[in-house]
C-alpha cells in the first residue's frame, strides 16, 4: 500500500550563503511549511538571555537546533519540512537522510553555491561572523561536498540522496517551493526503505 510522500528539504551552504534569508521568505510565502532554523533558536535565546554573548550561545543554539530537527523527523506530520544546516558536517547530513528514509519521507538536499568572498560578505551583512578557523573548516568541506554534488552519486560512502543539487541564492526559494509543491505526487510504500549506512 502506498501513500503520499512528505518532502524534507535540507537547505545547505556555508555560513553567510543566505540560508536564513531563504527560510524567512519561505515562512512568509508558505506559513504551513515546517522550518527547522537555528536562527529562530538564536533569536529566542537572545530574548531570554540578552547579556549572553553569541560566542557562548552558539553551542546551545546548535544543540537545540539539532534536537528540533530530530524531533520533527521522528514525529512527521505530513507537512513538508525545510531544514537549515550547513551540510558541511557529514554526520549531520547522514543522520537527516537516514531518519527521513526510515520514516518514509522524501529527502532532497539543495546546496547554495556561493563564492568565498560573497559568503564572508553575507556574514558581515547579517552581523554574525564565524571565527576564521571555523569558516576555513566549513569552506574546505564545502568544496568537497560541491564536487561530489556535481559528480552525482554518493555524497560520502553510503550517503546517496534521492536528489542533490546546487542552487544559487536567487533560485533557492523557487527550488524549495517546487519540492514542497511536489509533495503528494510522489508516493512511498508503507515499508520504509533500508537506511544508508
Amino acid at each position: 500500500m502506498s501513500r503520499p510522500a512528505t518532502p524534507v528539504v535540507l537547505l545547505a551552504g556555508v555560513p553567510g550563503a543566505g540560508k536564513s534569508r531563504a527560510l524567512r521568505v519561505i515562512a512568509r510565502a508558505r506559513p504551513e511549511v515546517r522550518l527547522a532554523d537555528p536562527d529562530r533558536m538564536r533569536l529566542r535565546l537572545s530574548r531570554l538571555a540578552p547579556a549572553l554573548p553569541y560566542s557562548a550561545a552558539r553551542p546551545i543554539v546548535h544543540t537545540l537546533a539539532h534536537l528540533a530537527v530530530l524531533t520533527q523527523l521522528l514525529r512527521p506530520s505530513g507537512t513538508p519540512l525545510v531544514i537549515h544546516d550547513p551540510g558541511t558536517r557529514r554526520w549531520s547530513r547522514r543522520l537527516i537522510l537516514r531518519l527521513a528514509l526510515r520514516r518514509g519521507l522524501l529527502p532532497a538536499i539543495l546546496c547554495i553555491d556561493i563564492g568565498r568572498e560573497e559568503a564572508l560578505a553575507g556574514q558581515h551583512a547579517r552581523g554574525r561572523v564565524v571565527r576564521p578557523a571555523a569558516f576555513e573548516a566549513h569552506w574546505r568541506r564545502w568544496q568537497e561536498l560541491r564536487a561530489r554534488v556535481l559528480a552525482g552519486g554518493e555524497l560520502s560512502p553510503g550517503e546517496e540522496w534521492p536528489e542533490a543539487r546546487l542552487v544559487t541564492r536567487a533560485t533557492a526559494v523557487p527550488e524549495i517551493l517546487r519540492r514542497v509543491d511536489r509533495g503528494g505526487r510522489d508516493r512511498v510504500t508503507d515499508t520504509a526503505p533500508a537506511a544508508h549506512t
